[in-house]
């Protein structure tokens, strides 16, 4: 059997597409391909309206059956090829989009999952919710990305828990925010640290806005370091342009001054800012927060170390809930540590309102680490050995790649039981946050139409949850060691090569007698 495969985000485009809608299909492809080549041949495309339909008439020219998988949602998978078609799609929410929006039929994805007939995602919640709509028989199934057998050399490895011995983990290119760096200390800590990382990073502002004028007054094309950094600011330049900049030049093309009715003050009739105070000090009182500039760094961990991989701009992945709580549990330990590993090119304003988060909270011993930057397969895998735990707090998850990983290589996991993790989540092999369902709109849903469900992160659960992982790697190592045990075993079963593979096979094989 041939096997034509597509994924928008390609080998190439991976690097600059980090955090764009999308680009975790790449690392699903990428994780499917050995299976698909124990099962035939593969092919990748780039331009499927044009490649998919000469390969598949090639193919039956030879008299050998060929399929497309498009690894991607099913309203951007191509449509009307000969080839069979075949969406490799994840999916969070409850129930899927079931209605047409901005007059495109294609956005419910009933239209295109009829028109090919059948589909693989990756958890039972969403064959469920695709069997709701199209039928109990619609030919579905639940294959998870096979990442279990990437990590076999670092499960022979064992592990140090909790680690007495640092381990340096190398960063190319990266850009590091360490809660214990000096010269973050005035930023983060006090009673006037949330005015001063407010003024820091207006400052920094301002200052990246400056360039951008003198760039452009120049005709000079910014680098993609400085058009990444310039692209931060945006929203901020409009919206000071709109409730500064207009008031004190009311003599710009296209106003006319008014005459004031009294010389009384305007009353503001929105309350005042609580967290942004009106007037921090004055300029060049706080001292300079450091640059966060990407550099080739090296971090060193130790302790009880708190781990998650996310976009910190998908809205799912509910990282203030992880940090603060995170903040509360572990204020009087200071071998406690969590790291949040950025998965987006556009670091700069999300490290921002991080800082701003850690100024919010009370004094804290414990460590965060935010870091942004690539890091290579034996440096990426002294990361995974440095930690106790994978942290997860989502309100839906379609599979959640790096929770998988986390659980392949033996780390259990504080997480949510639901969407596609209720496949593997339980207390065997972590420690379940509560959650409950809330309404709301599907996540490329431009009219945010309450349609679905999500769930909702019960903030004291996931600060009991980070207290009782801690308690169990300090005072019960033996139950840690069957957590981590039982982890390996229950993603052996979920995620392997050889579940893929199986469930592959009956799936097709069913299909195939189905279509006889």
């Amino acid at each position: 059997m041939k096997f034509l495969v597509y994924s928008e985000v390609t080998a190439e485009r991976i690097a600059i597409s980090m955090g764009l809608p999308e680009y975790s299909y790449y690392f699903v492809l990428r994780d499917y391909l050995p299976v698909l080549r124990q099962l035939g041949e593969v092919i990748v495309v780039e331009r499927p309206e044009l490649e998919v339909d000469p390969l598949y008439d090639e193919a039956r020219g030879r008299g050998e059956e060929c399929l497309f998988l498009s690894f991607s949602p099913p309203h951007k998978t191509q449509l009307g090829l000969r080839c069979p078609t075949i969406p490799v799609f994840a999916w969070e929410f409850s129930s899927i989009p079931n209605e047409p929006w901005l007059d495109d039929p294609r956005q419910d994805w009933r239209h295109a999952l009829r028109a090919c007939g059948r589909g693989i995602t990756h958890s039972q919640m969403i064959v469920d919710a695709v069997r709701q709509e199209m039928g109990a028989g619609f030919p579905i199934i639940s294959v998870p990305s096979p990442v279990w057998d990437r990590f076999a050399r670092l499960r022979d490895v064992p592990g140090e828990l909790p680690l007495e011995r640092s381990v340096r983990i190398r960063a190319r290119s990266a850009v590091v925010v360490d809660s214990r760096d000096p010269g973050l200390a005035p930023h983060i800590w006090g009673p006037n640290a949330t005015a001063r990382v407010v003024q820091a990073i207006r400052e920094h502002e301002s200052a990246l806005a400056r360039q951008r004028s003198t760039a452009a007054a120049s005709g000079e094309q910014p680098s993609g370091r400085q058009q990444s950094r310039y692209q931060v600011t945006r929203r901020y330049l409009g919206e000071w342009y709109l409730k500064v900049l207009c008031e004190l030049l009311p003599f710009l093309p296209g106003r006319t001054r008014q005459a004031p009715v009294s010389e009384e003050p305007v009353r503001r009739l929105e309350p005042r800012n609580m967290v942004e105070p009106p007037r921090p000090a004055e300029a060049g009182v706080t001292p300079q927060m450091p640059e966060l500039l990407p550099a080739d760094s090296e971090l060193e961990l130790s302790g009880v170390v708190f781990t998650a991989l996310f976009n910190p701009y998908d809205g799912r992945k509910n990282w203030a809930d992880m940090l603060t709580a995170f903040c509360s549990a572990f204020r009087h330990t200071p071998d406690a540590t969590l790291v949040f590993k950025l998965g987006h090119n556009e670091y700069l304003s999300a490290m921002h309102d991080m800082l701003i988060w850690m100024a919010r909270m009370p004094r804290f011993e414990c460590r965060v680490v935010l870091l942004h930057g690539y890091l290579d397969g034996s440096d990426f895998d002294a990361l995974i050995r440095a930690s106790a735990f994978a942290v997860n707090a989502s309100h839906g998850e379609g599979q959640c790649l790096p929770l998988m990983e986390f659980l392949s290589c033996g780390k259990p996991a504080i997480a949510p039981r639901h969407s596609a993790m209720c496949d593997y989540i339980d207390e065997q092999v972590g420690f379940v946050v509560d959650s409950w369902l809330d309404a709301t709109a599907w996540s490329h849903d431009p009219r945010l139409a309450y349609r679905t469900l999500r769930h909702q992160i019960d903030w004291a659960s996931l600060k009991a949850a980070y207290r009782a992982a801690y308690r169990c790697v300090k005072e019960e190592p033996e139950r840690y060691a069957r957590m981590s045990a039982a982890a390996i075993e229950r993603m052996r079963a979920h995620c392997s090569q050889a579940t893929a593979k199986q469930r592959l096979i009956d799936f097709l094989l069913a299909d195939r007698r189905h279509c006889a």
